[in-house]
């Protein structure tokens, strides 16, 4: 298993481990019952999403054909104009710390944003993240992303692919589902993180019911 592996699995663990949450089953569906999804980080987003059933998903429901290589805009919250447009282009995101794939970082950035969501991250859930990374000798990168949560449209960046995008918005809808119900303030958050990956409600809604099948799947 190589280290970029093992870091995304013990971040996942630590943010899905921390008791906020009854989250045993979500957990096993993100990290495959801690054995470790990717063995290439330069194909990482598209791995997890194999993994995951990101793919399978949106083909059944016909997104993935009706999406092409683009992900549509997804209206914001109330209506109108979506939170990425009219903005100017992101600088290019700082380099990763040595030793971790840029993709990985997008994930365990996004993971820790969503665990954080409705702003109720406590110290033991933070102690728990940290905990994992430093088993795989990252507590740093762990504690820098706690210490300062990136923005949503820094964590999403530009040009990201419609799979991609579809990636990124099951990592947050299962770390901020888990086995429980949504709050209204995580429905905002994903709403707004839809908006900022250009998905549109129909795929959201199949990549969501997607997940929680396959969350509930779990044993």
């Amino acid at each position: 298993m190589n280290p970029t592996s093992v870091l995304v699995d013990a971040v996942l663990g630590g943010v899905l481990g921390g008791g906020r949450k009854r989250a045993h089953k979500a957990r096993r569906y993100l990290t495959g019952g801690g054995s470790g999804l990717w063995s290439n980080p330069a194909v990482l987003m598209t791995a997890a999403g194999v993994a995951w059933g990101v793919f399978e998903t949106l083909q059944q429901s016909g997104a993935l054909g009706a999406l092409g290589g683009q992900a549509a805009a997804a209206p914001p919250p109330g209506g109108g104009v979506p939170a990425s447009a009219n903005l100017p282009p992101l600088p290019n995101l700082e380099s990763p710390p040595a030793g971790v794939d840029r993709a990985a970082l997008r994930l365990i950035r996004l993971a820790i944003s969503a665990a954080n969501a409705d702003g109720a991250l406590d110290d033991r859930e933070r102690t728990a993240i940290v905990q994992q990374a430093r088993t795989v000798g990252a507590a740093d990168i762990a504690e820098r992303e706690l210490r300062g949560p990136r923005a949503l449209r820094e964590i999403v960046g530009d040009g990201t692919s419609a799979e991609e995008a579809a990636t990124l918005y099951v990592l947050a809808f299962t770390v901020l589902r888990a086995d429980e119900q949504l709050t209204t303030t995580e429905r905002v958050y994903l709403a707004q993180l839809a908006a900022l990956l250009r998905l549109d409600a129909p795929t959201v809604e199949a990549l969501e019911k997607g997940a929680a099948a396959r969350i509930e799947g779990q044993i």
